[in-house]
């Protein structure tokens, strides 16, 4: 009978350390759970949508970046869980502004200003004085100024709407090419004719394009210090 039972429990043990393995990572997932999970690589902070979220607050289980994630007391806290946590209301900080999507948007409204130039006159006179004065059958500087804030366009909506470092590239370069056109065209307007309104707008769309790509590459996240 012994032998028998020895026989048993051997049969048996291979099962439980079968069942201890595959309990083991469950026990492991409810204490990242408790300490801050990590976020999927595709999530975003849902106080800065342009930032890839790198934890879940362990209060409330939102998706925080780099930011907005607080180390507290071995957890992580997203800034409005922050107070409430530590017992003090003084503590509470709002997210920050994002930059990011700030910047999009100042480089699509200068796209759009850009293009908007176009309409109006270029030149005091000859083909250029009309509206769209700026679409002439010859090669000008005035014609690559709107060719170029044509393309700019459609090219600042996608970049508002993804937000990468190759769209904020694509801005800069686009929106340079308007600019320099543009001043180009005031400079050096065709033979006995003055430049109009337009290129000089058309200079102002460029810039604000450029700035505002500029300062979405600038936007960087920068961590906070654990409590």
């Amino acid at each position: 009978m012994k032998a028998e039972e020895r026989a048993h429990g051997a049969t048996e043990s291979p099962e439980d350390a079968g069942s201890t393995a595959v309990e083991a990572p469950a026990d492991r997932s409810d204490r990242s759970r408790t300490d801050g999970s990590q976020a999927a690589a595709n999530e975003r902070c849902v106080h800065h949508p342009s930032r890839t979220a790198v934890a879940r607050c362990s209060a409330c289980d939102e998706s925080v970046c780099l930011t907005c994630a607080v180390p507290v007391r071995g957890r992580v806290l997203g800034p409005e869980c922050l107070a409430a946590e530590l017992g003090d209301p003084a503590i509470s900080t709002p997210p920050e502004p994002d930059r990011a999507v700030v910047g999009s948007w100042v480089a699509f409204a200068g796209a759009v200003l850009a293009l908007l130039a176009t309409v109006g006159p270029w030149t005091r006179t000859g083909a250029g004085d009309r509206l769209l004065g700026a679409w002439v059958p010859s090669v000008r500087w005035s014609m690559v100024a709107a060719v170029a804030a044509t393309a700019l366009l459609p090219a600042a909506w996608w970049f508002r709407t993804h937000l990468t470092r190759a769209g904020a590239i694509l801005m800069i370069v686009g929106g340079t090419a308007i600019a320099l056109a543009s001043a180009l065209a005031i400079a050096f307007p065709p033979t006995f004719q003055a430049a109009s309104w337009g290129p000089w707008v058309g200079a102002t769309g460029g810039s604000i394009a450029v700035a505002g790509a500029v300062a979405n590459v600038i936007a960087e996240p920068r961590p906070r210090q654990g409590v």
